[in-house]
């Protein structure tokens, strides 16, 4: 008899997986938590074992291991866990009861029921099916349903609510309805029974197995609302004949043809219950919830406890089951299935421990395996690149440029213009060199030059942790600034320090005013800029820019990325009033 290989067939069908991914997304918005949260823990288990099988084959591929019993073929292939297209098929047919939930209802234990005209809460439906199965642990399925649900509510029940009424026909003593509905669905059917032997002692299934249905759907209805106990008219969706009532009008009784009704869409779970009556033949037990994308299946819009409105469907029925598949041999233990493969199939696994680079990403999945000693890197070995513009942190010597922004070969954004505001940022990128510009980029007439708002932007030098040396990366921005100065012979501006809160605010106070006497020597020595129109000043570590001490990467292990804080090592500048 073949065995499956749960774990070999989910990690082999990768279209399988997006599908459930999608169904995940839809029901994820509709279904209660706990259904929700169960479908994602299922797909996430199942992407688990999709990324380590595929991890681990990569490897082997890569460092050539050897498999000790090289004629061993495995027994769980791809091929012959999916039963072939013209197989599987199966035909359904099942009638039932619907039961409304909505605006319109009698909110009690048990279906309301109206005596004076037989009008009763409970509707009936039948539904055709074909479905395919994919393996012995789920199958897909297309339905076609047609019937009707309805519901009542009495006078009582709207305390607290007014009625929904357009037309002013309601006579304030309740009211009911009635929909009549044809519905197209596609459905996920999964084999509960065969599932849950992934967690208990498989055994065998015997006659009786259960499904779980997930499913999206099209409905389209017609929907007309009447008074509780006159009969008369109150409202409809899906009818060509509406309006207030007036003596002798009977509205409501001409529907729409079926383009012209009004549609839905529905979601779909539930669970289905099989009697295996012989090779061929199941009897269905079936219990569904359809959940509206509407308020209107009532023919009423009300802001009550139901903001959507939905219904069951409990039905009975027979699936005939098409073709030659063998259907006697689909049920398969498969935890005997995996315990042959771990028993019969030896991989031997040399070097998934080296690490040439001592990234702590051993080369068997390393897409790096050459980074610099104590560069951070993430879980696949690569140096790590907060602004993601192609240019490691350890060599970036701007960080934190604005994404999608252009930068060169040291990761410094673009300024075409060179007037200190990056071309991300620049709305007018093509101002005279040395033009003063706000913080857009945009330029400033000599007249409105004030520092109220900052309004003006001055780029800012940067310097090394504990340093008052001007570096080679702050070339550009002093260059900036003495154009601006020398374009501008009337500006004078403070020079201002600021540092981080390494050390004491005493050391700090003093290393800022140091790095703004450092940055006004630079302008004086080599652009001969007059020193009386800078005055240096300093703030220390009292007003930092950014609070951020450091970035901490979950990949891999507790790695430290380039620190914020060179943020706060700073020379700023502002005009004098």
């Amino acid at each position: 008899m073949k065995r499956y290989s749960f774990y070999t067939y989910v990690v082999s069908n990768f279209q399988i997986r997006k599908l459930l991914t999608k169904f995940a997304i839809h029901i994820e918005k509709k279904m209660n938590i706990k259904s929700t949260l169960l479908v994602v823990v299922s797909l996430c288990v199942c992407g688990v074992a999709y990324s380590q099988n595929n991890a681990v084959s990569n490897a082997i591929n890569k460092q050539n291991i050897s498999i000790n019993n090289s004629e061993i073929k495995h027994s769980n292939s791809s091929a012959k866990d999916i039963i072939p297209l013209w197989k599987g098929w199966a035909v359904g047919f099942t009638f039932g009861l619907t039961q409304f939930d909505g605006d319109i209802r009698q909110h009690n234990h048990y279906p309301a029921y109206q005596e004076s005209s037989n009008f009763f809460e409970l509707g009936s439906a039948v539904s055709l099916s074909l479905a395919k199965q994919i393996n012995s642990f789920y199958s897909l399925s297309a339905e076609l349903s047609s019937g009707s649900f309805s519901g009542l509510r009495r006078k009582n029940e709207y305390l607290g609510y007014d009625s929904y009424d357009p037309y002013q026909n309601y006579e304030g003593n309740g009211d009911k309805f009635v929909t009549s509905f044809k519905e197209a669905d596609f459905i996920l059917n999964i084999d509960m029974t065969k599932a849950m032997a992934y967690f208990f002692k498989p055994k065998q299934t015997g006659k009786l197995s259960f499904d779980a249905k997930l499913g999206i759907g099209y409905n389209i209805y017609n929907s007309v609302r009447k008074n509780l106990f006159s009969d008369t008219y109150i409202y409809s969706f899906g009818y060509t004949d509406e309006g207030a009532n007036s003596l002798g009008t009977n509205y409501g009784s001409q529907k729409k043809d079926l383009f012209s009704s009004p549609s839905e869409t529905v979601y779909i779970y539930g669970v289905q219950a099989k009697y295996k009556l012989n090779a061929r033949i199941n009897l269905l037990l079936d219990y569904t919830v359809r959940n509206g994308k509407t308020d209107k299946w009532d023919a009423s819009i009300m802001s009550t406890q139901n903001l959507k409105d939905k219904f069951s469907f409990l039905s009975m029925g027979l699936a005939y089951r098409i073709g030659n598949h063998d259907y006697a041999k689909e049920w398969e233990s498969p935890i005997d299935g995996l315990k042959d493969d771990v028993s019969t199939l030896f991989v031997k696994i040399d070097g998934f421990t080296d690490d040439a680079d001592n990234d702590g990403v051993s080369d068997a999945f390393d897409k790096s395996p050459n980074t610099p000693l104590g560069v951070a890197v993430d879980g696949s070995g690569n140096a790590l690149d907060v602004d993601m513009d192609n240019v490691p942190d350890y060599r970036d010597a701007d960080p934190f440029s604005n994404r999608g922004a252009q930068v060169d070969d040291n990761g410094k954004e673009l300024d075409d213009d060179k007037d200190g505001v990056p071309n991300s940022m620049d709305l007018e990128s093509n101002t005279p060199v040395g033009t003063m510009v706000n913080q857009f980029g945009i330029n400033v007439m000599n007249t409105n030059y004030v520092n109220s708002g900052g309004l003006i932007y001055f780029p800012s030098i940067y310097f090394n942790s504990g340093s008052a040396k001007v570096g080679n990366s702050n070339v550009n921005r002093i260059a900036t600034m003495a154009l601006l100065l020398k374009n501008n012979p009337d500006v004078n501006l403070n020079v201002i320090g600021h540092t981080d809160n390494i050390g004491t605010p005493k050391f700090n106070k003093q290393l800022g005013l140091k790095r703004a006497n450092a940055v006004i020597n630079y302008l004086v020595l080599n652009y001969s800029i007059e020193a009386d129109r800078l005055t240096a000043n300093t703030k220390g570590e009292t007003e930092p820019l950014s609070s951020v001490i450091e970035i901490t990467s979950d990949l891999e292990g507790d790695i430290k990325a380039n620190s914020l804080a060179e943020i706060n090592r700073r020379v700023d500048f502002e005009i004098v009033d």
